[in-house]
């Protein structure tokens, strides 16, 4: 029931820039993690911008290059929308976030009327 709480190992160092450019540069293109990385983030469903589906597809782009430079032009395009349209929906809420306290503040001094009102009805 009551287990000894296990000791983990110390962290090991965060590694240098220059070290993480020498295994970057060591690196071969068909190294495993970089085809899983590919996999992972082609697979994902979830994604905020729907890609052409012959970007979906892992399958198709093998060993060739990722993808070509209309194909990246797409991504780009569609992306740069999504931040367009990020901007105006931000913009939106900033608007509305400004009614929103310009409605509490009115709300908040028609009620102290309503309380002044009150109290003076209830004097007399």
């Amino acid at each position: 029931m009551f287990r000894r709480k296990t000791t983990l190992p110390a962290r090991p160092p965060i590694p240098s820039r220059e070290e993480i450019i020498d295994d970057l540069t060591q690196a071969t293109t068909n190294y495993v993690v970089f085809k899983l990385e590919r996999k992972l983030s082609l697979s994902d469903n979830d994604d905020a911008f729907d890609l052409p589906e012959n970007l979906k597809d892992a399958d198709s782009i093998g060993d060739k290059e990722f993808q070509n430079p209309d194909q990246s032009y797409i991504m780009v395009a569609a992306f740069m929308e999504k931040v367009d349209q990020l901007e105006k929906y931000l913009i939106g809420l900033e608007k509305s976030k400004e009614k929103l306290k310009l409605l509490e503040e009115n709300l908040l001094s028609d009620i102290a009327k309503v309380e002044e009102e009150v109290k003076k009805r209830s004097e007399t």
